[in-house]
C-alpha cells in the first residue's frame, strides 16, 4: 500500500477493557470520504486480548485500481500483510495479537468514485498460547526461515567488543531462559539487551517483529557450579524492563510440564543461535539451525571424563556433518518440534564444535521446572495438550 497520507493523520485507539465498544467511521460518515485521500486507524486491546472488529464498507466502483479497504491483522501500519477489499460488503475479522489496522485509500482526487465504512470494535479475552511458528548459531548449520522460532533471543551487550554474547529463550512476558554461565558475572545490567523477533542482526529494518528489551534483574540458579567436570544447573533467568510483546514472529515457547518425567531419548530437537560457525570463526549475521539427536546420559558420559548429571540432557551429532553448537550459543535452546515447539534443554558446553559426531551437554530443562515456576508462576502457558 502507499501510504501517502492526505487529509487525516493516523489515529490510534485503545481499548481498555471487554465492555468497551470503539466505533470508527470514514471521514465525513454516512457521507462519502472526499477522493483522493486515505487514512489509516490502528485499535489495541489490553495485554492478552485481541481485538474483534466488524466493518460494514462501501466503495464505488468495485476496482482495486481506484478504492481499496485494508486490514492488518498484525497491526502493521504499513499494511505489508494486509487483507485488500475492493467491493461493497462487510465483514468481522479478528487479530492476530493486541493490534489491528485498517485504512481505506483512494487514489483518483476530483473523479465520481466514492466510499465510506462504518466499524466497530471490542476486546476479548486471548486463549493462553506458546510454542508457535509461522511456518511449522551453529556449526555448518543452514540458515532458518525468518520468524520459525519466535522464542529465540540473542543477548548483547551494548559495550563490549563482541556484543553478541549468549542466546535465550522467551518463556513468558517478563521472563527469558538462558545459561547462568553467560550472565552470573555481568554486572551492569544497564548494558543487556535482549534482542526478540530477529532473523538478521545486522538489519534493524529487515523484521516487521524485531524489537529490544533492557533486563531488569538477573537470577541465577542457586545450585549452580562450574568445575572441571562441568557445569552444574547451568541455568539463569532474565526479567525485562518492561512486557515483552507477542506477534506472529515473537511468542513464548512452550515448557514441558506434562512430559516432565520423560527423558527424551534419541528425539531430534533443532538448536540455533547465531554463535560461530566453526571454532574460533566468525560469528553469523543470521540465525541458523542445526538437527541433533538426544543422547542417553550414560552414553554420553564416555565422551567425557566426568559424570553426565540427571540435570543434564546431551545432543548428538548423529548423521556426522560435523553440526553442533559453538561459541556465543550458550543460553539458547533445544527445541523439540511437536504441534508446537517445546524447550527440552539451554545449551551449556560441548567438545571442540564442529567436530564430526560431537557430543554436547546441555541443562536440561525438565528438572529445573519447579524452579522456573516458582519465579514465573501464572505468567507462563502451561499447554494441557
Amino acid at each position: 500500500m502507499n501510504c501517502q497520507i492526505s487529509q487525516c493523520r493516523p489515529m490510534e485507539y485503545q481499548l481498555r477493557g471487554e465492555n468497551q465498544v470503539i466505533n470508527i467511521t470514514s471521514p465525513y460518515y454516512p457521507g462519502f470520504y472526499a477522493t483522493g485521500t486515505n487514512c489509516r486507524y490502528r485499535i489495541t486491546a489490553p495485554p492478552d486480548h485481541v481485538v474483534v472488529l466488524s466493518c460494514r464498507y462501501e466503495l464505488f466502483p468495485n476496482i482495486c485500481d481506484s478504492e481499496s479497504f485494508f486490514i492488518s491483522l498484525d497491526g502493521d501500519f504499513q499494511f505489508r500483510d494486509a487483507e485488500r477489499y475492493c467491493s461493497s460488503s462487510q465483514m468481522t475479522r479478528v487479530s492476530h495479537f493486541r493490534s489491528l489496522s485498517i485504512a481505506y485509500y483512494s487514489s483518483l482526487a476530483g473523479t465520481m468514485v466514492r466510499g465510506r465504512f462504518f466499524c466497530h470494535a471490542f476486546a476479548q479475552q486471548q486463549a493462553c498460547d506458546c510454542g508457535w511458528s509461522p511456518d511449522l548459531r551453529v556449526t555448518n548449520g543452514q540458515e532458518s526461515l525468518k520468524h520459525e522460532f519466535p522464542s529465540v533471543v540473542a543477548l548483547r551487550d551494548l559495550y563490549a567488543s563482541q556484543r553478541l554474547f549468549c542466546g535465550g529463550s522467551i518463556i513468558s512476558h517478563r521472563h527469558i531462559v538462558t545459561a547462568a554461565h553467560c550472565v552470573e558475572k555481568r554486572r551492569n545490567l544497564s548494558n543487556i539487551i535482549a534482542y526478540v523477533g530477529y532473523h538478521d542482526l545486522m538489519n534493524d529494518n529487515e523484521s516487521l517483529y524485531a524489537n529490544q528489551y533492557g533486563i531488569q534483574s538477573i537470577i541465577v540458579h542457586p545450585g549452580y557450579t562450574t568445575a572441571s567436570t562441568g557445569r552444574g544447573n547451568d541455568i539463569a533467568l532474565l526479567v525485562t524492563s518492561k512486557p515483552i510483546e507477542w506477534s506472529r514472529g515473537v511468542g513464548p515457547i512452550c515448557l514441558p510440564w506434562l512430559q516432565r518425567n520423560e527423558l527424551f531419548p534419541y528425539v531430534t530437537v533443532d538448536v540455533i543461535g547465531w554463535g560461530t560457525t566453526s571454532f574460533a570463526g566468525s560469528k553469523s549475521n543470521v540465525l541458523q539451525k542445526v538437527q541433533l539427536m538426544i543422547l542417553e546420559n550414560h552414553i554420553c558420559q564416555q565422551q567425557y571424563n566426568h559424570s553426565i548429571m540427571s540435570s543434564q540432557i546431551c545432543t548428538f551429532d548423529y548423521r556426522g556433518l560435523g553440526q553442533d553448537s559453538c561459541q556465543y550459543d550458550s543460553g539458547g535452546p533445544l527445541i523439540y518440534r511437536q504441534a508446537y515447539h517445546m524447550l527440552l534443554g539451554v545449551v551449556s558446553y560441548g567438545q571442540s564444535c564442529g567436530l564430526r559426531y560431537a557430543v554436547g551437554v546441555n541443562t536440561r530443562i525438565t528438572t529445573h521446572l519447579s524452579w522456573l515456576w516458582a519465579y514465573t508462576q501464572d505468567d507462563v502457558c502451561v499447554k494441557r495438550k
